[in-house]
């Protein structure tokens, strides 16, 4: 079962690529512009309906050809939009809906996408439901692991019903490379970005856990090695109190 998405988009749509970063359905994400043709298709979206399809890039180019970018993106419309001094540009975005480019053309300036919206699933069963729930689980886990962690994350997620809304969500806020995070873009199963955002959540915990544990070693060893310098630093001045110090010339011997 599938929902049927209840608005309808231009066929043909700038296209924005992006370069380590995936922006997701549902959610708001803000982007630093600066390539020229970057610029290009921001103008052109904001000149007409503000909406543009956002995908993936897959090489280091500054250039990209329609071969450098991924298929599946996502058509989003910009929100907010400030030229900083450097002549670049801020925008926010926010995500409607997964689209797959059928066509890319590039003019000199700029790349156009045909665009074809793609539907998502949105069937609650037993199994997604458990893993919504093992999903806040996490959440609460991450954030008690990690007493300086945001509470932006529960914030964010607190009270979100809708499972693809909340994969999303996730999805944005954890720290995932971008071919993992264009997997779940991709996955047409909400179970598997269910699957795939609960293993990352679970990985952050793991790190969060580790960097936990060599932080308060690397605190202990500290304390110990101020404590060992305060009663070194006590005993000499006792010894010298008691005319007892070492003279400079016996230093070198007295551990011999």
């Amino acid at each position: 079962m599938a929902t049927e998405t209840a608005r309808t988009y231009p066929s043909e749509l700038p296209l924005l690529a992006l370069r380590e970063t995936v922006v997701f359905p549902l959610t708001l994400q803000p982007l630093a512009i600066s390539r020229p043709h970057s610029i290009e298709a921001i103008n052109r979206a904001l000149s007409g309906d503000r909406l543009l399809f956002l995908t993936l890039q897959t090489s280091e180019t500054e250039d990209p050809q329609p071969g450098d970018l991924k298929e599946v993106g996502t058509i989003a419309v910009i929100r907010q939009m400030a030229k900083v001094p450097n002549g670049g540009i801020h925008v926010l975005v926010e995500g409607l809906q997964r689209g797959r480019a059928e066509l890319i053309s590039r003019s000199e300036h700029s790349l156009r996408a045909t665009v074809r919206p793609l539907t998502e699933e949105a069937l609650r069963t037993l199994e997604v439901d458990a893993y919504m729930r093992r999903l806040q689980e996490l959440i609460d886990k991450a954030l008690s692991v990690a007493a300086g962690l945001s509470q932006e994350l529960r914030t964010m997620v607190q009270g979100l019903d809708d499972p693809l809304r909340l994969a999303y969500v996730l999805s944005s806020l954890l720290d995932m490379k971008a071919e993992e995070k264009q997997q779940i873009l991709e996955a047409n199963q909400l179970l598997d970005k269910l699957t795939t955002v609960a293993g990352a959540l679970n990985r952050e915990i793991a790190l969060l856990e580790l960097k936990g544990k060599i932080e308060n070693a690397a605190q202990q060893e500290m304390t110990t090695a101020q404590r060992q310098y305060y009663l070194r630093q006590q005993l000499k001045a006792i010894q010298d109190e008691l005319g007892e110090g070492e003279k400079p010339e016996e230093i070198g011997r007295a551990h011999v």
